[in-house]
């Protein structure tokens, strides 16, 4: 009987911990399916985490002086922060216009041996037309629409520039990010503003 009881005991010595484990792993289950459904969308949204926004700006689109669309006023009603705009175009979730256009003078803020300065405005992408002297190539006005909606300044063009300012009209949208646009009105003239700086020297 002795030896009996030593068995005993030495199994369930290895024995609880596993229990232990097999019921917190129920209690954990059970908790989960007791939060509610409006906590676990929450707890889901992944995709749309960086300042996106359900308002977009009313603007009226006027023919441009050398594009077919343009928009002649300022979406929040002033003038944007140009130093600001850098940061949304090299924004690697938000404005990203570096992963398709080179812009030599976002290039030249890399400082040699800076990983950091590399990392957030280094890498720039050549799918897309350099922005060297775009605001010598088109108005503020046309700038504006080109970062709103760039299918209406370039209808005859099938860009695959995505529209930062508009929140619909839209195919495979991920289920947290509909019916939200992109860059915020004051976001698109942060951008707008560093662009009407890029001239030709």
């Amino acid at each position: 009987m002795i030896g009996t009881q030593v068995k005993s005991n030495h199994a369930t010595g290895w024995l609880n911990p596993l229990m232990s484990v097999a019921w917190g792993c129920v209690v954990a289950l059970l908790l989960a399916s007791l939060v509610p459904g409006q906590a676990l969308a929450q707890r889901k949204k992944t995709a749309c985490i960086s300042g996106e926004t359900p308002r977009a700006a009313r603007y009226k689109v006027e023919k441009g002086e050398t594009l077919p669309a343009s928009i002649k006023a300022p979406l929040n009603g002033k003038r944007g922060n140009a130093e600001k705009g850098v940061e949304w175009m090299a924004n690697r979730r938000q404005g990203n216009c570096l992963s398709c256009h080179t812009v030599t003078k976002i290039l030249e803020r890399v400082k040699e041996g800076d990983h950091e300065s590399e990392s957030k405005f280094g890498f720039h992408g050549t799918v897309a037309p350099p922005l060297d002297g775009v605001a010598d190539r088109y108005s503020e006005a046309e700038l504006r629409i080109i970062v709103v909606d760039a299918k209406q300044a370039f209808p005859d063009i099938n860009t695959s520039m995505p529209a930062y300012h508009r929140k619909d009209g839209f195919e495979r949208v991920s289920a947290d990010c509909k019916g939200l646009v992109i860059l915020s009105a004051e976001r698109v003239e942060d951008i707008v503003a560093y662009l009407t700086t890029l001239k030709e020297q």
